[in-house]
């Protein structure tokens, strides 16, 4: 027995071994685990191929086909169809209801029109209204989500694939939203932009959109004809009535729409020119920067971007001396715990394609940080606050026949900056950053995926790499897993001193698996989550080393109808997590009601029963500390949230203790649009915590106000105020785009300090940004 477990031990689960004796594990059970999760490495994929679940998502959907119309005509985009061609094409006017009437005809007709040329596809949609006056539509801005107006969307699966896609919404002012899909849905990335074109028109009792989307912004196979996976959907807010043209279940609810599970075909196009794209996207940057410490700086700076279709389905994009002036700064928040805070990556050379990237433990709500992702982009180009700059870089992303493939390269410049009273000091030498994903498609929805990631300094070194899966038994069940490991030059030496003391090597892994099953009336979900002490990937994000978490959630999801409740939502969730001797560490019981109502509104009730055991001194503000020790405390949490055509607003409140202490705190947003053009967004939020060490306040104010001339053209001023930080931080920018693709930037940035020790004006930003799309 002992020398089969010498041969299957490996690096990855030499601390079973080493700790048998602390653990209790004898030699036979130290064995099994072993053989158990190597049997498990070695065959998932075997298990995966010849599983009994094959063709289950061969449904209804394969039954809804539509046909383009080959057009030689000029389409002007003006949002009026009135080019004789748009009536020989086939109309589509069956739409069937996923909420709040699954199956039930949408109340209001709509019909769809599809034609091509040799560069675009057009989709044309007339939609009903009897009466104009309760079309809602507020929003002009480029990107501004427009669930909560009155829209229509195109999903397009041009792998023809279903687990990936590209979405476009438009509402009656003709103002456009695009995400890229991957994972069947369940993965989005909503900051992606494509080169497209709208317009939309009110019209007595109709509203009606023109959309232009050219061949070069999709990725497709080199086929004479083509089929591509295709739902077309249209919303009638003043019903909050959504449906679409293929069925999608409502299980889903908001997701339902994002779902490549269940699309019909779209045939007819054929002879599409097939000639090798490239888009060059040059900049020119002039600006002025003022700080204290350096005075007035010049700023006179050259980029450029560039996009090269490989093939049909493998695009390079390249940069060089990379710019995100335009990008909008991160929103502040307040943190009360022990662990980093997480922002979301916002520049577009990033964001291309970033849904191949991902490799990681999904969040367990959609404001709770990721646990666990093993290549985050915002560690290049950031650190400590610092922006540094990006001397170039090149990706290679999309489908070798049933595999995808992504490949990043990017350089980065030396850097120095002093540290501020906010940020620490930055001393660093050029680096490189290389990631290697490929993901394997199995049957419909599933996958088998590896990922590598390397940074290289000059004299040091950072590496990660994983396996992950994702396995799809059925439309309403899927499983997911992953492990990782990273590699330091330090981790040899310590393995070595740990097998000469005898003793275990720090864990430099990380494992998941959880899963989860949806309804129309529950769902359920489990995972298992271990990250060591020693995981430490440079180029991830980690919430929390050295931890094995336990979750389970359950929900009813009734739809009710009743006394003005559209559902509810009711249910308790767990989470346990142990430390890496398999002590408690942190328990959390929540209990959730939330009420959805029929008109525009939801509230909800939160209980949380908290245990947490500190296993050294916790500094929550300067000079404010918790004792180590065990704490049990509850805390309450209640949500009102109002939608209207005018008037958005969501009011918070939370009371309760707080280790040994009290807290409470309440959050309001505002969001007010008086017409499609002006909008004003002022956010607040404000915490007390009071300890026996002292009391403190946390106040964050972010406010954001938008004017939009035209859905070309808008200003926007972002302001932000965070008490933690002692800082005020302003952001003013125009951006007009004068073709599609090509912008003007106007940026005027400015950072007040508000403490005793930089009180007043720190920093002045401004800027201009011209960039132009050039496609052959």
């Amino acid at each position: 027995m002992r020398l089969k477990i010498v041969k299957i031990r490996h690096a990855d689960f030499r601390w079973i071994w080493y700790n048998k004796k602390k653990f209790g594990i004898t030699a036979e059970v130290g064995f099994l685990i072993l053989y158990t999760m190597d049997y498990l490495c070695r065959w998932l994929s075997i298990l995966l191929l010849f599983s009994v679940s094959v063709g289950v998502y061969a449904d209804d959907a394969e039954e809804f086909q539509a046909e383009a119309y080959r057009t030689y005509q000029s389409v002007e985009i003006d949002g009026e169809l009135t080019e004789s061609d748009w009536q020989k094409a086939t109309p589509i006017r069956r739409f069937i209801q996923f909420e709040p009437d699954e199956g039930v005809p949408l109340t209001e007709a709509t019909e769809v029109r599809i034609l091509y040329d040799d560069r675009h596809i057009y989709f044309g949609f007339v939609c009903s209204e009897s009466d104009r006056s309760k079309i809602i539509a507020n929003k002009m801005r480029r990107d501004t989500m427009l669930w909560d107006n009155d829209n229509v969307f195109v999903l397009l699966d041009t792998y023809n694939d279903r687990r990936s896609g590209f979405f476009f919404r438009v509402n009656p002012l003709g103002a456009r939203e695009d995400v890229a899909i991957m994972d069947s849905g369940d993965s989005r990335n909503e900051n992606w932009n494509a080169v497209w074109d709208s317009k939309g028109k009110i019209n007595n009792n109709n509203w009606t959109t023109e959309i232009a989307i050219p061949f070069s912004q999709l990725r497709f196979k080199d086929e004479a004809a083509v089929t591509w996976g295709l739902n077309l959907g249209r919303t009638i807010q003043k019903n909050q009535e959504e449906g679409t043209w293929a069925p999608v279940p409502a299980a889903y609810t908001f997701q339902a729409r994002y779902r490549t599970t269940h699309l019909g075909t779209l045939t007819g196009i054929s002879e599409i020119s097939q000639r090798r794209n490239i888009e060059f996207l040059p900049y020119l940057l002039p600006g002025v920067t003022r700080t204290a410490e350096e005075g007035t700086i010049g700023v006179l700076d050259l980029g450029a971007d560039m996009k090269v279709s490989l093939t049909s389905n493998l695009t390079a994009d390249l940069t060089v001396n990379t710019d995100f002036a335009q990008v909008e700064s991160d929103r502040e928040q307040a943190n009360l715990t022990r662990f980093s805070l997480f922002f979301p990556e916002k520049r577009q050379f990033f964001l291309e394609g970033a849904g191949l990237f991902d490799f990681g433990i999904p969040r367990t709500s959609f404001n709770a940080p990721p646990p666990l992702l093993l290549f985050y982009s915002r560690r290049i180009g950031i650190e400590e606050g610092h922006a540094i700059p990006i001397l170039g870089g090149g990706k290679v992303t999309g489908k070798v026949g049933g595999f995808g493939v992504g490949l990043l390269n990017v350089l980065t410049d030396t850097y120095k900056a002093a540290a501020t009273e906010d940020l620490d000091a930055v001393d660093l030498d050029r680096t490189n950053y290389s990631v290697l994903r490929i993901k394997r498609d199995l049957f419909t929805g599933s996958s088998l995926g590896v990922i590598a990631v390397n940074k290289q300094g000059l004299d040091a070194h950072n590496r990660a790499t994983g396996v992950d899966f994702i396995y799809r038994p059925t439309d309403s069940t899927n499983f997911r897993g992953l492990w990782a490991r990273t590699f330091e030059p330090s981790d040899i030496q310590d393995e070595q001193t740990a097998q000469e003391n005898d003793t275990a090597p720090l864990n430099t892994n990380a494992l998941y698996f959880g899963g989860n099953w949806q309804s129309t009336v529950a769902r359920v979900n489990a995972s298992y989550t271990d990250i060591g002490e020693a995981f430490n990937p440079e180029v991830g994000y980690v919430y929390r080393k050295g931890s094995r978490w336990f979750r389970s959630e359950i929900r009813g999801t009734p739809y009710l109808h009743w006394y003005g409740f559209r559902r509810m939502w009711i249910g308790p969730e767990i989470d346990i997590i142990l430390n890496s001797d398999n002590e408690l560490e942190t328990r959390t019981f929540i209990w959730s009601t939330w009420l959805e109502l029929e008109t525009n509104g939801w509230g909800g009730l939160r209980i949380y029963r908290n245990f947490e055991n500190l296993t050294e001194d916790f500094e929550i503000r300067d000079g404010i500390i918790i004792p180590k020790g065990k704490y049990d405390y509850n805390n309450y949490s209640l949500m009102l949230n109002a939608e209207g055509n005018v008037f958005n607003g969501r009011l918070g409140f939370n009371i309760g203790d707080f280790y040994n202490g009290t807290r409470r705190g309440f959050e309001l947003r505002l969001d007010l649009r008086l017409t499609g053009r002006f909008s004003l967004e002022p956010r607040y939020e404000f915490n007390r915590v009071t300890l026996p060490d002292g009391w403190f306040d946390t106040n964050v104010f972010g406010g954001r106000v938008g004017y939009s001339f035209s859905t070309d053209l808008f200003t926007k001023l972002y302001v932000q105020w965070n008490s933690d930080r002692n800082l005020i931080t302003t952001n003013f920018l125009v951006n007009y785009i004068y073709r599609p693709g090509s912008d003007f930037y106007f940026v005027f940035n400015q950072t007040y300090g508000t403490d005793n020790m930089t009180s007043g004006l720190m920093d002045t930003t401004v800027v201009g940004k011209v960039t132009y799309w050039w496609n052959p």
